[in-house]
């Protein structure tokens, strides 16, 4: 079947204004941390004119301290009293961001909300200094701003009878309100059609996730926005980078949508937290400089580096077929033209655009077609004519194509300086001691509170968690913030020594050390991995995520003093010492890799002095883990794919509940582990290491639970071949649902798995 694109004598419709990212959810700290060099890189490869990604609109979450996903987002204002404006990372972002991009659109909104705000007077006071410490602080006047909570409660009289006016008569009578952040359809558009003062108030509409809309809010006048939707899933390039361009020119197509905002902006948080291995550019490796390009940046690249925001959606040639889709838009002030063609499928599809050759001559003979495929990305490709002054498109199964008359457009890769590396080397030592009030530690991901530098009595700063009882923050919709930790390191580490010197503010709450985090739910729980909980009674306890394993007592801890804290991980052997005298060993071998993380209760306890380092001058530290789908793990029987939880590495599982279903690898290294999932549908499976048999493993759980070592060897001669086989048994516990054997990962410590 062919498609005829006519752009000549097409009817003009919608403007087209832009396609843009999210900053928030603490998603974007760790690009803080990355080496100048890279940092600007990264910030050029998403925001660049004609380079990358080009994107052209920021949106910028308000702090709260709540974890909106994966993180928290620092709050400006803790009390009615309180006001830091350097507080965070969403504002440096924009400013870095303006300075590449002038013309770059910027937006905020808000996800929590400050215990402190009663009334709709202390919630403007609350806007307006974030508005006035982004243009104090950092230069930045924001464009667009979302009046109340991201798919929350929307309030119309806070909106219509205090946020408008106020920022009017503040000074920021320019910034227009989006509303109102839906993720439930477009009821903003039929309360505004009947409430001319709401209908006054707001700018656009804006909804998440979907891409159709109401007869209501096509004929409303009002722009519509597509205000947050999905960024690129990374485990496929159809189903993740190629979806993105399907919902892009669907929100057009078919809900007649004009801007497009990514969610997330890049991943720069840690994988084991909510939502991860969602991205056009990942930057969770700071201490390396490595950085990872997403296909779907190549993807996004072809829209906004050959339209801009003020471009004309050319109605007759756009449109959605089975494969795919297209549009066709128009600069109206230089006549260039710019058309975009997706096959998102196994066959190749057949287009042909009308009158190229008109089109060319009309602009001194520039006619470009760029494509990208999985493999090759943002190419060149032949624009051939036909003599009947067509162009005749033979697009390959799964690619996206643009065909243009402009021109300046660099892929620029050939530029960039990643380093090969993503290890974290240890030993790693910081005082906690340096840096700014307010500021955040290198490397720290706060998934609860906030770990900031604050003064000593004594003089000085130190690391310290600030958010307390009384400020506890009111949550997300969709989302509650645990008690306060912060995620720091690798999550290739296996075997380590990791010490931290703490003091308590007052005799209050506890303070907690944390190793072999290997996952963080979406949820008030603490991260799973092995932690020293010590209250500051002197009563201990030896967690597991949220179960104890372990208690007992020391002496009561005195505020004010420093008290040394160390936790050591080798293999199947979890071990503590506080001051210096053991507490426990204890084994347990269920989390076999992690990063570390510093806990603490809602009280301003304080770190300095940590220190993490190999157990012994040579030792093997760090695991290689491979994902489920890698070529070196055979399968054989009944295995399905089980993918796109963000719940399991790269979001990809492989499953079976067939009796005699085989799973085998070869593998020199000191130890190894299969990494997956228990959940109640979780069966049984025997496992042999060099053909002999080694014992039965029963996989269920009445609650799922993520990336657990469902076996594991340690000790073993790293020069030596091992060879393991885990073989389902199609049985399953008298309690269980299921049978199913879930394999997330396979992970060698000290060594490499084997072809």
């Amino acid at each position: 079947m062919e498609t005829r694109i006519r752009y000549a004598d097409s009817r003009h419709g919608r403007v087209f204004e832009g396609i843009g990212g999210i900053t928030s959810n603490g998603m974007s700290k760790l690009l803080m941390d990355y080496p100048e060099a890279q940092q600007q890189e990264i910030m050029n490869l998403l925001f660049k004119p004609k380079y990358g990604a080009s994107l052209q609109h920021l949106k910028v979450e308000l702090g709260s301290d709540v974890n909106t996903s994966a993180g928290t987002e620092p709050s400006h204002m803790r009390s009615r009293d309180d006001f830091d404006i350097t507080r965070g990372y969403g504002l440096p972002i924009a400013a870095m961001a303006k300075k590449i991009n002038p013309a770059l659109m910027l937006d905020a909104l808000r996800w929590g909300t400050p215990l402190w705000i009663q009334n709709d007077e202390d919630k403007l006071a609350y806007y307006l200094n974030f508005l006035r410490g982004a243009r104090d602080t950092y230069g930045l006047e924001f464009d667009y701003l979302g009046p109340d909570i991201n798919e929350g409660a929307f309030s119309r009289d806070w909106t219509v009878n205090t946020l408008a006016p106020g920022l009017k008569r503040e000074g920021f009578g320019h910034i227009k309100l989006v509303a109102d952040d839906s993720d439930h359809g477009w009821d903003i558009a039929d309360h505004a059609a009947g409430d001319p003062a709401l209908f006054e108030a707001v700018h656009a509409y804006g909804v998440h996730y979907r891409q159709d809309s109401t007869d209501t809010a096509q004929t409303s006048g009002k722009p519509l926005w597509l205000s947050e939707d999905l960024a690129p899933f990374r485990h496929s390039f159809s189903k993740g980078a190629l979806n993105i361009a399907q919902r892009i020119i669907d929100m057009y197509v078919v809900g007649r949508m004009v801007k497009y905002e990514l969610h997330p902006l890049l991943e720069a948080e840690y994988e084991n937290t909510p939502f991860n291995y969602k991205g056009i550019l990942v930057a969770s490796w700071p201490w390396s400089g490595h950085y990872r390009l997403d296909p779907g940046l190549w993807v996004i690249a072809h829209f906004t580096q050959f339209m801009q925001p003020g471009w004309v959606y050319l109605d007759d040639a756009c449109g959605r077929t089975e494969s795919g889709g297209y549009v066709t838009l128009l600069n109206p002030e230089t006549n260039d033209i710019s058309i975009v063609v997706l096959n998102n499928s196994s066959a190749e599809q057949s287009y042909v655009i009308e009158g190229a050759a008109e089109l060319a001559a009309s602009h001194d003979g520039r006619l470009a077609l760029w494509v990208t495929t999985e493999h090759a990305h943002f190419r060149q490709g032949d624009a051939q004519l036909e003599a009947d002054g067509s162009l005749h498109l033979t697009a390959e199964p799964y690619a996206i194509y643009t065909l243009t008359t402009t021109s300046g457009q660099r892929k620029g890769d050939e530029e960039l300086r990643i380093a090969a590396s993503t290890e974290f080397p240890l030993p790693y030592r910081d005082s906690l001691t340096a840096g700014r009030p307010g500021g955040n530690p290198a490397y720290t991901s706060d998934q609860g509170g906030a770990f900031e530098w604050g003064p000593l009595p004594e003089g000085g700063l130190v690391l310290r968690q600030q958010v307390t009882e009384a400020q506890i923050p009111i949550d997300w919709t969709y989302r509650r913030t645990p008690e306060p930790y912060t995620l720091l390191g690798s999550l290739e580490w296996a075997n380590y020594r990791v010490g931290v010197e703490v003091q308590l503010e007052a005799s209050a709450g506890y303070i907690g050390l944390c190793g072999r985090v290997s996952y963080t739910s979406k949820s008030n729980e603490p991260p799973e991995g092995y932690w020293l909980r010590m209250q500051h009674t002197g009563r201990w306890q030896l967690m597991k995520g949220k179960v104890p394993l372990l208690q007992g007592d020391t002496e009561a801890l005195v505020p004010g003093v420093w008290y040394a804290a160390e936790l050591i991980l080798e293999g199947k052997t979890i071990s503590a010492a506080w001051n210096g005298e053991e507490l426990f060993a204890l084994t347990d071998s269920e989390i076999a890799s992690g990063q570390i993380a510093l806990l603490s209760s809602y009280h301003r306890h304080a770190f300095r002095e940590l220190r993490i380092e190999p157990l012994r001058e040579g030792a093997a530290v760090d695991c290689i883990r491979y994902d489920d789908v890698s070529a070196e793990l055979t399968y054989a029987g009944g295995w399905h794919r089980a993918d796109g939880d963000w719940n399991v590495y790269a979001r990809t599982l492989s499953a079976s509940d067939e009796a005699g279903a085989e799973l085998t690898f070869r593998f020199r290294g000191e130890g190894a582990a299969i990494i997956g999932k228990k959940a109640a549908g979780g069966g049984m499976f025997d496992i042999y290491v060099g053909g002999e048999y080694q014992g039965t493993v029963d996989t269920y759980r009445p609650q799922p639970v993520f990336r657990k070592a469902l076996w594991s060897v340690h000790g073993l001669d790293p020069s030596v071949e091992t060879e393991v086989r885990l073989v389902v048994k199609g049985i399953r516990h008298p309690e269980a649902a299921g049978a199913f054997v879930y394999i997330d990962a396979v992970e060698v410590v000290g060594g490499v798995l084997l072809e």
